[in-house]
């Protein structure tokens, strides 16, 4: 992995330098043919390579196919996140796995309470603070 993610930085390092002026030295004549033809050069190396290589081409198809099924779970978490309208939580990823397991309370879990009889008197507009016009400062 570390080789992947150091050929991604000096790809990106790469990509933001600066380009040499051009010179008349640099100006190579590229004809249609010529480009067409390696082109297609570059397509049968890499088409070929998995017969070279089946070990590697094996690898990354394993890791294309986790790559691929992780961005699938999480795009459809995020769209269950998105588009969920009630207050209620929703299912468990995992299932039954999670009802199975011993639970925890912590401070954001719901725990069953005694119902207690509220005994205040007070009334909510009895809670409701007076209202107080802005202060004018005296001049002097």
């Amino acid at each position: 992995m570390r080789i992947f993610r150091t050929i991604m930085v000096l790809t990106g390092i790469a990509t933001f330098m600066p380009s040499p002026p051009p010179s008349h030295e640099q100006n190579m004549e590229l004809s249609t043919p010529s480009l067409i033809g390696s082109a297609s050069d570059a397509v049968a190396d890499v088409a070929l390579f998995c017969n070279r290589q089946p070990g590697v081409c094996q690898a990354a198809g394993y890791v294309a196919g986790k790559l691929e099924a992780k961005a699938k779970y999480s795009v459809r978490l995020i769209y269950q996140w998105a588009n969920e309208s009630s207050g209620e939580p929703m299912a468990s990823p995992l299932g039954n796995q999670a009802d199975a397991s011993d639970p925890i309370t912590t401070g954001s879990t719901v725990v069953a309470k005694l119902e207690v009889q509220n005994q205040s008197t007070l009334r909510i507009e009895d809670l409701i603070p007076p209202w107080r016009g802005p202060v004018t400062h005296k001049k002097s």
